[in-house]
């Protein structure tokens, strides 16, 4: 039942890349805090369905707690990713696996504020991603709910 046309996280930043006057996303470090931003963005939303601890908050609580800038978005990536293991979410394997597929460079020349604003619209636009293009839900609050 499911023959609708698949659609890719990287093509919806592709398609925002494409409306912008400057090219803010295409350095490395910037793309690699906006795919960070919207897993932490799943990893949060998908928390709530968990299994194994339902309306989870903990790493939303953690996060919450954290300074966003470049030096420590691995340890959010980190946390992000042993939470998805720890509570068994069901989460679009593309949103963790863009986050680290992004080439390691040198932030040189990237403020913090333009990392953490690069996490941000990630972490807003994976929403966005998911309100445009929703995954088939047959039950709300079981395993249909893969974000």
């Amino acid at each position: 039942m499911q023959n609708e046309e698949k659609h890719s996280f990287n093509e919806f930043l592709e398609e925002r890349q494409s409306q912008e006057t400057v090219d803010f996303f295409k350095a490395p470090p910037i793309k690699k805090a906006y795919f960070i931003g919207a897993y932490a963005r799943a990893v949060i939303d998908s928390s709530w369905y968990s299994k194994v601890s339902e309306k989870n908050t903990t790493f939303k609580n953690w996060l919450s707690n954290q300074i966003i800038n470049y030096r420590n978005l691995d340890r959010i990536f980190e946390m992000a990713y042993r939470f998805e293991q720890k509570l068994q979410l069901k989460i679009r394997t593309e949103v963790r696996t863009l986050s680290h597929e992004v080439p390691v460079t040198s932030s040189a020349g990237i403020s913090s504020a333009k990392i953490s604003y690069a996490f941000v619209a990630g972490f807003d636009d994976f929403r966005k991603f998911k309100n445009k293009y929703p995954i088939e839900k047959t039950n709300k609050n079981k395993e249909d709910n893969n974000v």
